[in-house]
């Protein structure tokens, strides 16, 4: 565990449809629910947007089934705050089901786009925000998209992320069997821990991008809130 994996999930292929990744992506949902990755991004959101009628343009990196960006949607929704949310992912079966998931919420949009490729930009938007996605990224890849996107997000950019360790491993091994989640997201899950950044190589990203303001904070279940200020510099 001292070295990321660098080895590619089962979901990682942009192919992938049917039933198997139906299934796949209800566990994601499940996981960002109870897990609480989607309530501390609406927690941020709401506080990092202070003018609450001026509109707010969000973009949700790599945003899957849709379930994260719906609950956002509908949270600003009862606060009566205008919002757009684009969700941008690279399979298009998974972003057929986000259109579903979301049907109910017109102010949510997606489009496919390969986030890894190293062509890939930002178009502007107010709040980046991701779920367990930054980790996809090599090293080396994750400094150039933050050095290449960062002036498009005026904001902020909100990543709730797993934190790489063995006990954590250990834990989801042992107790994943009790989660109502498919094979598939048991065995990613698996490599998903050893594919994660700790807060330590965050840190050594950050300064490799030259990025100064941020802020990391460690939250239960072995995960980490990365709050990137990304417009700031030293």
């Amino acid at each position: 565990m001292n070295e990321r994996s660098l080895s590619k999930e089962q979901l990682d292929d942009l192919s992938l449809r049917g039933e198997q990744l139906n299934h796949a992506l209800r566990s994601l949902a499940w996981i960002n629910r109870w897990f609480g990755n989607t309530r501390s991004a609406i927690s941020i959101i709401e506080k990092l947007h202070t003018d609450k009628n001026s509109p707010l343009k969000l973009t949700d990196l790599g945003c899957g089934g849709g379930d994260v960006a719906l609950a956002i949607g509908q949270a600003l929704r009862k606060k009566g705050i205008p919002f757009s949310i684009t969700g941008i992912d690279g399979n298009e079966h998974t972003l057929a089901i986000a259109r579903s998931v979301c049907a109910s919420c017109p102010d949510i949009r997606f489009e496919k786009a390969d986030i890894l490729d190293p062509g890939f930009s930002l178009d502007a938007c107010d709040i980046l925000f991701s779920s367990h996605f930054m980790y996809h990224f090599r090293e080396e890849a994750l400094v150039s998209f933050l050095q290449k996107n960062r002036a498009a997000v005026s904001t902020a950019f909100i990543c709730n992320e797993l934190e790489r360790s063995s006990v954590a491993l250990r834990l989801f091994r042992w107790f994943a069997f009790l989660f109502p989640i498919s094979r598939m997201a048991r065995q990613d899950g698996q490599l998903a821990i050893r594919r994660s950044f700790t807060k330590k190589e965050w840190i050594a990203l950050f300064e490799k991008a030259g990025i100064a303001h941020y802020r990391i904070r460690r939250v239960p279940l072995f995960r980490l809130q990365v709050i990137i200020f990304p417009r700031q510099t030293r």
